[in-house]
C-alpha cells in the first residue's frame, strides 16, 4: 500500500516515444536439427510483412490495432521467441478485440483503438515495485467526443489467486481511477486509467474458489473477465467513464462524495448494503447540517427546529429529512442565496416523486435493516443492494448543484485560541 500511495503522488503521463524498450524486435530461434521449424521460422521473416489480417504458418498474429506489426504467438520449447509470444490466453484477447474492431460483438465506428504489448520489467510500464505486475496489454481508447482512455488488461490463468480485497492485481482499477482524479487536478489532464483481468481459469471453478455470491455480473464488477464471453465484455472495457461518477470524484463535496466513492471497493454484498444505508444517511446529514447553516436566525422559531431535541433521542434518517424540510419552507423566500433555493427546489418531502420518493425509501430500507426485517438471503440481499444503489445514484444526480458551491477539505489548521485567527 506504501507503494500505492507513491505512485499516486508521483505517477506522470508521458507520451510512449518509438524509442521505449515495449518497442522491440523479434528473436527467433530453433534448433538447427529442427529443420521443419527452421523452414518455418525462415518463412515467417520473409512473409512477415506480407501478412494480411490472420495468421501465417500459426506463427503470427496481424492484428491492424497494434502499434506494431506482427504479433508473433508463443510456439512451444523447441521455438525461443524474445520477446515472447503470445500465449494461449493472450491470443484470445486479441481475437475478441479484433471481432470488436470488425463490428461483430457491439464495435463502434465512433472510437479509435491503439493496442501495445507490454513487456515485463525493465522494459515495461509496470506497478507495485514489491509485487512487480506488468499487465500484458495496454490499450488506448479515443472516441468521437475526445475524451482517452488507457485500459490495462491482464489476462492469465486465476486458479491460485485470491479474491479482492486480498488481490492487488484485481484492485488495480480502484488505484488507477484515484490516480486519474489526481492526474486531472494536478495536470488538467482527463485521461482516464482502467485496468481489467481476463481470467484462463473458467468462471466454474473461479466462483467455486471464491465463494458464495460470484456471479459472473459480480466478477465483472470488480474487472475480472472470463474468455467463454469476453464478446459481449469488450464494449465495456473501452466504454468511457461514467460521467456521474467521473464528476463525483472531481466535483462534489468531500463528505458526500468519499463515501459514494467507497462503495466500489467493497466486495462483500452483505457489507456493500450495510455500507449503502450508511451513505444515504450521511447524504442526509449533510443536507440538514447544510441547511441549518444557512438557516436565518430569524427563522430558527418559525420552522420550528429544537436541535437539542433531536439529539436527546438519538437522531435519525427520518429526523435528518425533517430538519431539511422544515428549512425548505422559508429558503423559498431567500432569493439572495441561491444554494438555500437550491436546497428548496430539492422538495424533499413530496413523497410520490423525485428524490423525495428515493429518500422515503432509503428511509424505510435504513429502518428495515436495522430491525431485522430484511432482505435475507445473499440473492435477496444482492437485488435490493442494487435497488439501493441506484437510488443513491439518483440522490447523488439530484445533488449536482453544490458543484457551484465549491466546499474546501481543510487537513491542517493552526488555530490561534486567544483572538489571533488561524492559519
Amino acid at each position: 500500500m506504501r507503494w500505492q500511495r507513491w505512485d499516486s503522488e508521483n505517477i506522470v503521463l508521458q507520451k510512449l516515444s518509438s524509442t521505449h524498450p515495449n518497442f522491440a524486435d523479434y528473436t527467433v530461434k530453433a534448433r538447427a536439427s529442427e529443420k521443419d521449424l527452421v523452414e518455418k521460422v525462415k518463412a515467417l521473416a520473409n512473409e512477415a510483412d506480407a501478412a494480411r489480417d490472420g495468421d501465417v504458418n500459426n506463427l503470427i498474429v496481424r492484428f491492424d490495432r497494434h502499434l506494431y506489426k506482427p504479433l508473433l504467438t508463443d510456439l512451444g520449447d523447441l521455438v525461443k521467441v524474445s520477446p515472447p509470444g503470445l500465449n494461449e490466453s493472450e491470443g484470445k484477447f486479441i481475437s475478441a478485440l479484433k471481432r470488436y474492431c470488425q463490428g461483430e460483438n457491439g464495435g463502434s465506428s465512433n472510437k479509435k483503438l491503439f493496442l501495445l504489448r507490454n513487456l515485463t520489467k525493465g522494459k515495461g510500464v509496470g506497478f507495485f515495485d514489491t509485487a512487480g505486475f506488468y499487465p500484458d496489454f495496454i490499450l488506448r481508447v479515443k472516441d468521437a467526443t475526445g475524451s482517452q482512455k488507457v485500459v490495462f488488461v491482464e489476462p492469465h490463468g486465476m486458479r491460485n489467486d485470491d479474491p479482492p480485497p486480498y488481490n492487488e492485481k484485481v484492485d488495480l482499477y480502484l488505484a488507477l481511477r484515484d490516480l486519474s482524479d489526481r492526474i486531472a487536478w494536478r495536470e488538467g489532464q482527463d485521461v482516464i486509467l482502467d485496468s481489467y483481468i481476463v481470467s484462463a481459469t473458467p468462471y466454474h471453478e473461479l466462483s467455486k474458489r471464491w465463494g458464495e455470491g460470484w456471479t459472473r455480473e459480480r466478477f465483472a464488477k470488480k474487472h475480472v473477465l472470463f474468455e467463454d464471453d469476453l464478446d459481449s465484455r469488450i464494449p465495456t472495457i473501452v466504454a468511457p467513464r461514467d460521467e456521474l461518477e467521473r464528476r463525483i470524484s472531481t466535483s462534489y463535496p468531500y463528505p458526500i462524495a468519499f463515501g459514494f466513492r467507497s462503495l466500489m471497493s467493497i466486495v462483500d454484498p452483505r457489507d456493500l448494503y450495510r455500507e449503502e444505508l450508511r451513505v444515504a444517511e450521511n447524504i442526509l446529514a449533510f443536507l440538514a447540517s447544510v441547511s441549518l447553516a444557512l438557516l436565518r436566525e430569524e427563522d430558527w422559531e418559525k420552522v420550528g427546529i429544537d436541535p437539542a431535541a433531536y439529539w436527546r433521542g438519538g437522531i435519525s434518517p427520518g429526523d435528518w429529512k425533517d430538519i431539511v424540510g422544515r428549512c425548505s419552507k422559508v429558503f423559498a423566500g431567500y432569493t439572495d442565496n441561491p444554494l438555500a433555493v437550491a436546497i428548496h427546489r430539492l422538495k424533499i418531502r413530496s413523497e410520490e416523486k423525485g428524490l423525495g420518493q428515493d429518500i422515503v425509501r432509503l428511509i424505510q430500507a435504513k429502518n428495515d435493516y436495522k430491525h431485522d426485517r430484511g432482505p435475507f438471503g445473499l440473492e435477496d440481499i444482492e437485488s435490493t443492494s442494487d435497488e439501493v444503489q441506484e437510488r443513491l445514484r439518483r440522490c447523488m444526480e439530484a445533488l449536482a448543484f453544490f458543484t457551484n458551491y465549491p466546499m474546501r477539505q481543510v487537513e491542517e489548521i493552526d488555530a490561534d485560541h486567544n483572538g489571533g485567527g488561524s492559519s
